[in-house]
């Protein structure tokens, strides 16, 4: 042990409802699409609104986004008819997404 130690790192927690992303998706371009799945899979929950889409193009990026949800073991949630949060299987753990959507959502 000497005079000058290491400091111990304070590790910063981003709380899963810090990370939300929300979209209302206007296309379902693959790049767009694939780009936002890949947020997912690093953390961030989506809320994605598929108004804007017609049927066809809403169900082929629910059909993608929800295979990558499945393929990481997440979380998908219906929060009406054309709006879902998808999320990986850590989108509960810290419980701040329960109290968001209580907020927001109500």
């Amino acid at each position: 042990m000497g005079l000058f130690g290491r400091k111990k790192e304070e590790k910063v927690i981003i709380k899963s409802s810090e990370r939300i992303i929300m979209e209302q998706l206007k296309n379902d371009d693959d790049e767009y699409i694939t780009a936002l799945a890949k947020q997912m899979m690093n953390g961030a929950p989506l809320i994605l609104n598929f108004d804007a889409l017609h049927v066809d193009r809403a169900n082929k990026a629910i059909a993608f986004i929800s295979g990558v949800v499945y393929a990481i073991s997440g979380h998908i949630v219906e929060i009406n008819e054309t709006t879902y949060l998808f999320g990986s299987k850590d989108l509960y753990q810290d419980g701040s997404i329960e109290e968001w959507l209580r907020t927001n959502l109500t």
